[in-house]
This record gives structure tokens, sequence and C-alpha cells, in this order.
């Protein structure tokens, strides 16, 4: 949100806004039902070229991602984390902003959104660098919080190793646990519920299958950077963080989209020792 400050009226009292766990809240005027209608009428095509026989698929992914952003969000709550925003699909048109009330609920800081293009989904969390590049002044050394305050802190780079290693693995484990409940069911269901049934089950196994490689900005390169401060007791530098990311993405457009036989030969064997 930007506002703009009049020097010119002196005399009008800016309210405070107010804040939920140590970090400033949004103001009324992000909360509510927000339509993007460009994003939809773009986003409304391209699914209409890409799942126009396949609405059904498109449906279950999106239940599939839907699981999967919770089971961060989830996570993320558990262990106190203040989240900003869950997105299921990019491209997105329609957002929801709980109204903040006293005493409310936390899940009420989230803003809810929806986009078009079935590509995957994101949980956005409130970290302590990104709130000192909103206009905190960094400080010159690294801050160091001792259990107490690690726990009491609302900032997700803030949290102990562990904690970030659930949180970042939510979103997978959801996805198998969901899988796993599905498929000790599949015997059980209708004849008829089986085309339906099966495009979330088996989703759900390879979205955890695809999350999991140790690929960052994945999830599974979050787990190994956790892992790897769990083991030698220091975080990666920023730098070794970035760095991976630009990898990281560049290994994903070539993997899954130049590239696809190596992850579709890691699908087809995982999903072989089930069906």
């Amino acid at each position: 949100m930007n506002e703009n400050e009049i020097d010119q009226l002196p005399a009008v009292e800016e309210t405070p806004t107010p804040s939920i766990d140590g970090v400033e809240a949004q103001t009324p005027s992000d909360e509510g039902l927000k339509f993007h209608w460009i994003q939809l009428l773009i986003g409304a095509a391209l699914c209409y070229f890409w799942f126009y026989r396949s609405w059904t698929s498109m449906l279950a992914l999106a239940l599939v991602v839907i699981i999967h952003e919770l089971g961060h969000v989830v996570m993320g709550k558990k262990f106190g984390c203040f989240i900003t925003e869950m997105q299921v699909f990019l491209l997105c048109f329609v957002s929801y902003k709980p109204k903040q009330v006293a005493g409310g609920s936390r899940w009420r800081d989230i803003t809810w959104s929806l986009g078009t293009l079935p590509l995957g989904g994101f949980t956005l969390f409130k970290s302590r660098q990104t709130q000192e590049a909103e206009g905190a002044e960094a400080e010159a050394e690294e801050l160091v919080l001792d259990d107490e305050e690690a726990a009491a802190s609302p900032y997700f780079d803030d949290k102990p190793a562990w904690q970030r290693l659930l949180i970042s693995a939510g979103g997978v484990l959801f996805n198998i646990a969901t899988f796993f409940i599905m498929y000790l069911a599949f015997p059980f269901i209708p004849y008829s519920w089986e085309q339906y049934w099966w495009a979330p089950m088996s989703l759900s196994l390879i979205l955890a299958v695809l999350n999991i490689l140790p690929i960052y900005p994945l999830d599974g390169g979050a787990i190994i950077f956790a892992c790897y401060e769990i083991a030698t007791g220091r975080k990666p530098s920023d730098q070794f963080i970035k760095t991976c990311g630009t990898i990281g993405f560049i290994l994903i457009i070539l993997f899954f989209w130049v590239f696809p036989g190596f992850i579709n030969d890691i699908l087809h064997n995982v999903l072989r020792v089930f069906f």
C-alpha cells in the first residue's frame, strides 16, 4: 500500500496504523474483496487454450495447490509467523483481506488470493529483511535472539532452523497426507467417482515429489538450507542463497520446460511404486 503524505497540512493528526504481533497491520483501505479484471480476462483466455478439454484437471490442481499452501500457512501460524498473503495460481485476479477487529484471529492478517495461471502458488511470510527494506534501518551487526525471543518473533527468518524446516516442509507433508488418505480410500469409492478421485490423488503425490527436489526456491532447497544450519549452527549467507535462487530458477526452466524427460522419469518411477 502506498499513501502520499501531504506536508502542507501539518494540522491533520495521523492515526497510527494498528500492529499485530509487533508487525504493522494493513489499513482498512486494503480490506475486503478486490477484483483485477485485466488479469482475469488474460488468464481466462490462456486457460481456455491450455485446459479447454480438461477443466476437471485444473480444478483438481487448484485443490491440491490449496492444500499445499495451507500446509505452509498452518505450520507458519503454529510457530507464530506473520503471514501476509497466500496465493493459489499466478496472475492474481481476485483477493480477499479480512476486516481487522479487536481481539480477532491472527488468520485475519492473511490476504487470500487466486490467480488464473495454473503454475503453482506461494505463501508470503513477513521477514525482518523485508521489514527493514520497507523503511526500518538495518542494523550493522546480525541480530541474535535467544530461544524465547525467537519464539515470540513474528518474522520467519528469526525462527529456529528446525521450525523453518517444518514450515518449508509443511506443503509437502500436507500433500503426502492427502495422497495416502485418498490412496487408502480409493478401493472403497464408487466406480463413478474414480475419474474425479484419481486426479487430485495423483497430483498430490506429483506435487509433493516436485517440491521436495533439492532446488531453491522449491521447498526442497529451503529444507536443505535449514538442515545445513541445524548441522553446522550457522545460516548460509544471503549472497549464497540469492545465487542458489538464480541457479535454481534456471534449472526449473530447463528441467520443467526445455528438457522435461528427467523430471518425467522421476515421476514415472514414483507413480509406478503405487500404481
